[in-house]
């Protein structure tokens, strides 16, 4: 989806190349169609254009996508828990420092609000 949020619309022989770029892995044609065929049928792009070849475009926007996406994980995988999926990242080291500042940042603009 990032792919597409950033350059769309895009052909999935557009896409494919971009996703490809800078995978050791390459994945096929196949499994980038039954990816978008899936995003299709959740309501996440949509596929049209003219020319020869289909163009995909996102439906979601980017910012509703991934917050909604980011709320799912966070409901599935800690429990509803910000501060156990945040704890993950931190200790995991997911997160680098010069991130850790940029979140201090902002938690302390937000003030502790809920």
């Amino acid at each position: 989806m990032d792919l597409i949020w950033k350059h769309q619309p895009l052909t999935a022989a557009a896409l494919l190349d971009r996703v490809n770029s800078d995978r050791s892995e390459p994945i096929t044609r196949n499994t980038l169609q039954t990816q978008l065929s899936r995003l299709e049928t959740k309501g996440w792009v949509t596929r049209g254009g003219g020319g020869r070849a289909l163009e995909y475009s996102a439906v979601v926007k980017e910012t509703k996508g991934r917050v909604g996406l980011l709320k799912d994980l966070k409901k599935r995988m800690f429990g509803g828990s910000t501060l156990s999926m945040m704890r993950c990242l931190v200790e995991e080291g997911g997160i680098s420092k010069k991130e850790i500042e940029e979140l201090r940042k902002l938690l302390d603009g937000k003030g502790g609000k809920s």
